[in-house]
């Protein structure tokens, strides 16, 4: 889709009302993605101003792409309910480790943005029936000689108690595993790849 149409970015932000009668636009965007041409992972970031915000947009373009599914089960231990749970991923590929000219500009590839797993806020982390740990997102693309490193932050209040990771070399097919141990718990990390892009 990247590669070959134009992206058309859509968003309506909302102040949610006691009934959807009263909920209230704040800000509604139609916009395209201008972008360069590009084999290169790359960042694209936009911002979109109106009257009453401003919308920050962030777009990963990962070139030469495997699938990767994360599931992470508890394997030993409990995770316990007065400690939040951040789970995140961080993609590395060629353009982290030799900056490529994209446009106007070096791409120094995806490897700095956060993309997001989990985080359990206040709330007690969920587990499901077979110990894993239900993410909000599991799904992330990754360059076909990249890292994906899996790292989870632990903390009491805003006190950090411990910061642990995995790392996996990228794959077109099968499934990678690892563990990670934060004291309390040890974790299975499993990493399912599959092919997505040529491109």
């Amino acid at each position: 889709m990247f590669a070959l149409n134009p992206t058309i970015i859509e968003v309506d932000l909302q102040i949610k009302g006691t009934t959807e009668s009263e909920d209230d636009s704040v800000s509604f965007l139609v916009a395209p993605l201008r972008r360069f041409a590009t084999r290169f992972s790359h960042l694209f970031n936009c911002s979109y101003t109106s009257k009453l915000s401003t919308l920050e947009f962030t777009l990963g373009h990962i070139a030469f792409s495997v699938e990767a599914t994360i599931f992470v089960r508890v394997v030993h231990g409990s995770w316990p309910d007065c400690y939040r749970g951040q789970f995140n991923a961080f993609i590395t590929g060629f353009t982290d480790r030799c900056p490529m000219p994209v446009g106007n500009k070096l791409s120094t590839g995806t490897g700095r943005e956060t993309i997001l797993l989990l985080d359990s806020g206040g709330e007690r982390l969920l587990v499901d029936g077979d110990s894993k740990i239900k993410f909000s997102r599991n799904i992330v693309s990754v360059e076909c000689i990249g890292k994906l490193t899996v790292k989870v932050n632990v903390s009491e209040g805003e006190t950090e108690i411990v910061e642990k990771a995995a790392s996996f070399d990228a794959s077109e097919s099968g499934k990678s595993v690892d563990w990670i141990d934060v004291y309390f718990c040890k974790m299975e990390v499993t990493v399912f790849w599959s092919s997505i892009s040529c491109y």
